[in-house]
């Protein structure tokens, strides 16, 4: 049988909030209701078993600001929540719990209990289902309770589905832990979690990209301040602390105006506490921390509780917010009135009048209604003079007129008041010897010194010092001031009883408001009680009615898509303005900036400005804020204003300066690329040249690579030089970096980055690497621009043909020469130069290449191969069928066989090749010395390089 426990021993913690009420006693959910698992009238360390039904149900919520977003919870009924999370659950060591989860939603959910022996849920409940969760309290401390681990859910616990689970030590009431250290007055659950409306607002959270969760509201149990929940107390209370991290990220709680002592994390107590300033609480995880309330005083006292990293916004909402809230005392209630008014500021005026100040405030709080006063010696209780005043008020001005005594010098004069119900103490002046000198004006100040015509403005405070101790050492009776020597006004002196007093006055702003604008005049003097006026002393006070001008708005990086920083450690755009300078005809300090986003708000409702030099006190000031790229994502396609503006020390707004920032998150298109010169012909840059569209931003870059190994956006090779024409459609030119590419055809992939950091989609444009083109000159004139290196040749010697490899030549001439050292080759024969030396490397002879038409006009040379083409029509020895001085031999050191032969690929006979190169994939490269026709080409020109795969032809390069 189930057995019912009620938990005594611990003060309940009353929880404020605007239309709610905290029902069950015993933990303060802050904001989650709470849910106790009672077990009832055993001892406190007999087990039970609870149990309890979880909703898993959805709703909204509103956030501070306004805006209402779709949020997930947990609740004891299926009704649609109203804020994100759940109940605190709570057990005692030893309780054996069974939760039993309703899924009310339309896709699977599971529950986690963080910290808790039990088998995991890697499947879930279907929707409309349910389950039943069991295990052991086993161990007493904080834990977290969220949704499971099932695919297609990580989103679940950012949008509310997050709780607390409080075990209790079974045999250590109103403790933590087993440790009498852990002992505590009352306590409270600090759940943490982070929103992100672009997750809440999509349609279907679970295809949301969670690495893109970007919090822009921090919450305390579901509430971001300052709808936050306070923590009420008593005076003196130890207060504990359960925080339970249901975020994603990182949160270091702080107490501001108290201490506090760590003394247990994720449920196990530490055997030695630690005081902390802030403690990092990372996702996951809880941690318990003791702190003490203030002492209670007539007034309330409170303690700040707050992340210390002072996020403290609400998104773009001016003012604090997030995770924040407070450790509140009330003050002590009020007593009745057992004491009487006190009298101050008695003083005897030339006209014989005796004035005095009566106060109940601080003394009961109740309304003066009579006063009286003695001369030299006092009575019973309502038996002096009677003075009268405006009684009714708990501070009121009494005076009474003094008899005809003969001299009123040496006589002592007491003051008391009536509340009602009490004569107060008495207060008394004395009546000294004739005093010819009058008061002194020290220490005079203007509060504000500058002001304006704001109507919301409660004037100018004047203060200053009377002194009469150097002048005659009378009371001080009063002063006045006067405006540019204008009417005078009177002035409150405090105390009215002495010879130094405070003398105080109130410009109003009304009367401020009749002031020209410019430098005024503000004299005051003071009188003592034997009628001596002291001197006049002035001061200047500034009407300034004009606000600073601010110039030069600057907006970097813009136009922006949500992904360009400001620098490498600053995610944002940053709006810097050049000057803001105090004009008009009085010039003061600029005090204050801000700056708002398309439409100008109230003053003083906008986002704040930093100074740039750290601090606003200048005449002239830079500043700067920043806009998040979080903020830019959100913001729609386009040119968007940024006004700044700033106050002056008077108060007054300047006029708005603008700058623009640019938001583009369309990608530009690339319409047409192109590549040249293709083939390449040894260029070890080509120029690209295409057509660009973007409605909004410039292009700023092309990268481009090979196949579809694609790197990726901005990992491509960068086309460098990139030139930008027209305003849209743009022209771009570039050049490309293509010396590591090897010869063949190429299938080039290009995309281009507008300024904004949009990428657009691939193009495709082909392209071809050759090698550059050798040639050899028939007469002895060299080429323009070109100066001949290498082996020293014969002056009449020809070169017919010619292959190059790495730094040796293989030359065949167009007739016999002599080579150094070498001796006469003929033309034949090829001759290899290589170290300095020469040598015949292929001797034609040998192979019967004896006759005119054997003459060799094409060679290239492959490893110890040579391949050739000869400049007649002549049959070669030990090759069969008519020789061709368009067909191609192979020498591969031993003999000669035809390896092409011209006419089956359909070259006639008028064709002669005179430079020929077989290319890797098995293409070959010929030359002609005349103009000849050519298979699916026509008739082509003589010296044309082309390509043929096959009895596929190709034009490579054009000839003459």
């Amino acid at each position: 049988m189930t057995t019912m426990r009620t938990i005594h021993a611990i003060r309940a913690v009353n929880v404020v909030r605007s239309a709610k009420q905290l029902v069950l006693a015993g933990l303060a959910g802050l904001g989650l209701a709470l849910l106790m698992l009672l077990a009832g009238p055993a001892s406190p360390a007999a087990a039970a078993t609870v149990t309890i039904d979880l909703y898993v149900v959805a709703g909204s919520t509103t956030l501070p600001g306004g805006q209402v977003v779709p949020v997930l919870g947990y609740s004891t009924t299926n009704a649609a929540v109203t804020e994100p999370g759940g109940p605190v659950i709570v057990a005692t060591e030893g309780d054996t719990v069974e939760v039993t989860v309703h899924n009310e939603l339309s896709t699977r959910t599971a529950l986690l209990f963080q910290g808790q022996q039990m088998p995991p849920d890697l499947t879930g409940i279907a929707p409309g289902a349910t389950k039943t969760y069991s295990f052991e309290a086993d161990q007493a401390g904080t834990f977290l309770y969220e949704s499971g681990l099932v695919p297609n859910t990580q989103y679940q616990t950012a949008m509310g589905l997050h709780g607390a689970l409080v075990v209790r030590p079974a045999a250590a009431a109103g403790q933590a832990y087993d440790a009498a250290a852990t002992a505590f007055d009352t306590e409270a659950v600090l759940v943490m979690s982070e929103l992100d409306p672009a997750l809440n607002n999509t349609t279907n959270p679970a295809t949301f990209d969670m690495r893109k969760f970007t919090p822009r509201y921090t919450l305390l149990n579901g509430l971001a301040y300052p709808d936050t929940d306070v923590i009420t107390a008593a005076g003196g209370d130890t207060v504990l602390l359960r925080y339970v991290n249901a975020g994603v990220q990182y949160h270091s709680m702080a107490v501001l105006g108290t201490t506090q002592t760590v003394i247990g994390v994720d449920g196990s107590p530490l055997g030695h506490p630690v005081r902390y300033a802030a403690e990092t609480i990372g996702p996951g995880q809880t941690a318990d921390g003791l702190v003490v309330a203030p002492e209670q005083t007539a007034q309330d006292q409170s303690v700040s509780v707050y992340d210390a990293s002072m996020l403290l916004h609400n998104s773009n909402t001016a003012g604090f917010g997030g995770m924040y809230t407070s450790i509140a005392v009330a003050g002590t209630p009020a007593t009745a009135d057992e004491v009487g008014p006190v009298a101050s500021g008695v003083r005897v005026t030339p006209a014989n009048l005796v004035v005095a100040d009566v106060s109940d405030v601080d003394r009961g709080g109740s309304n003066v209604t009579a006063a009286e006063f003695f001369v030299d010696t006092v009575g019973a209780a309502g038996t002096g003079t009677a003075m009268g005043g405006s009684f009714g008020s708990q501070t009121v001005t009494v005076s009474g007129l003094l008899p005809n005594l003969s001299g009123v010098q040496g006589h002592v004069v007491y003051v008391r008041g009536f509340d009602g119900a009490n004569w107060g103490p008495f207060s008394s002046v004395l009546v000294t010897s004739a005093d010819e000198g009058g008061p002194t004006i020290v220490s005079p100040s203007l509060t504000p010194r500058a002001t304006n015509h704001d109507s919301a403005k409660s004037g100018v405070a004047i203060s200053a010092t009377a002194n009469d101790s150097g002048s005659g050492n009378s009371n001080i009776w009063r002063a006045r001031y006067r405006i540019d020597g204008g009417a005078e006004v009177a002035m409150t002196v405090s105390p009215g009883n002495a010879t130094v007093a405070s003398v105080d006055a109130t410009i109003s702003q009304p009367a401020i408001n009749l002031l020209a604008e410019g430098t005024h005049v503000i004299s005051m003097r003071a009188q003592d009680t034997e009628g001596n006026w002291g001197a006049e002393i002035s001061l200047p006070l500034d009407i300034d009615l004009t606000g600073p001008a601010t110039t030069g708005v600057g907006v970097s990086p813009s136009p922006n898509n949500g992904t360009l920083k400001f620098n490498s450690s600053i995610s944002a755009v940053r709006v810097s303005v050049q000057t803001m300078v105090d004009a008009g005809v009085v010039q003061g300090t600029v005090k204050r900036a801000e700056m708002f986003i398309d439409a100008v708000g109230a003053d003083g409702t906008g986002v704040p400005l930093i100074a740039s030099d750290g601090l606003f006190d200048g005449v002239s000031e830079g500043g700067y804020a920043d806009i998040p790229l979080s903020t830019v994502k959100q913001m729609t396609n386009g040119p968007h204003t940024i006004y700044v503006h700033a106050k002056d020390s008077a108060g007054n707004w300047g006029l708005t300066g603008t700058g623009t920032l640019v938001v583009d998150k369309t990608a530009p298109s690339l319409t047409s690329v192109s590549v040249s010169p293709s083939p390449s012909g040894g260029a070890v840059s080509l120029t690209l040249t295409g057509a660009v569209t973007d409605t909004q931003s410039a292009p700023a870059a092309i990268e481009w690579f090979i196949g579809n190994n694609d790197p990726g956006p901005g990992q491509g090779q960068r086309v460098t030089g990139l030139s930008v024409s027209g305003t849209g459609p743009y022209t771009v030119t570039g050049q490309m970096d293509v010396s590591q590419l090897t010869n063949g055809n190429k299938q080039g992939r290009f995309r281009v980055r507008d300024a904004a950091g949009n990428w657009s989609a691939v193009r495709q444009a082909n392209f071809r690497i050759t090698g550059a083109a050798l040639i050899a000159t028939l007469g002895t004139t060299a080429p323009p621009d070109l100066v001949g290196q290498g082996a020293t040749l014969p002056k009449r010697a020809t070169v017919d043909a010619f292959w190059l490899r790495g730094s040796t030549s293989y030359i065949s001439f167009a007739d016999s020469a002599r080579l150094k050292r070498a001796g006469t080759v003929q033309d034949e024969d090829v001759a290899k130069f290589a170290k300095g030396r020469w040598r015949t490397w292929f001797d034609g002879s040998r192979y019967g290449l004896t006759r005119s038409g054997h003459d060799l006009d094409a060679i290239q040379v492959v490893g110890k191969k040579l391949y050739f083409s000869t400049k007649g029509s002549v049959s070669i020895p030990g090759v069969k069928g008519a020789g061709d001085d368009a067909d191609i031999y192979l020498w591969n050191g031993r003999s000669i066989r035809r390896v092409w032969d011209a006419s089956r690929h359909g070259l006639g006979k008028s064709a002669d090749v005179d430079a020929i190169a077989r290319g890797a994939g098995g293409e070959l490269y010929v030359s002609l010395t005349r103009s000849t026709r050519v298979p699916g080409l026509g008739k082509v020109s003589r010296d044309a390089t082309l390509r043929v795969v096959g009895s596929s032809w190709s034009l490579e390069r054009e000839g003459r």
